[in-house]
């Protein structure tokens, strides 16, 4: 991931480096230097990131849902990783054909 798509992703977010920073684990200066493209994102973070950049792949009218999802979890800490699997699997999960609500 480089630094263009870092700042994408927290831009897309709405976030300022400190929160970004939090929700991803990481000091702010951390988040400085993937921004200049001196360090890149590993490990949880960078799967984090990549987990995100695919979220709004797949849904790029829902970028203010994952964003106040996200900014939700930040709030929590520790937790944005599973917030954005579960997310992605909501989006991935076929559309109830019925028409209405699946209650019997």
């Amino acid at each position: 991931m480089d630094k263009r798509e870092v700042k994408s992703i927290r831009d897309r977010l709405g976030m300022e480096q400190p929160d970004f920073a939090k929700m991803l684990g990481v000091d702010t200066r951390t988040v400085a230097r993937w921004e200049v493209g001196t360090a890149s994102p590993t490990g949880t973070a960078e799967a984090v990131l990549a987990g995100l950049r695919e979220s709004f792949a797949k849904a790029p009218s829902q970028a203010g849902q994952i964003a106040a999802i996200v900014a939700g979890a930040v709030a929590l800490g520790g937790v944005a990783y599973l917030v954005v699997k579960l997310f992605d699997a909501l989006l991935t999960k076929p559309p109830d054909k019925s028409g209405g609500n699946n209650q019997g």
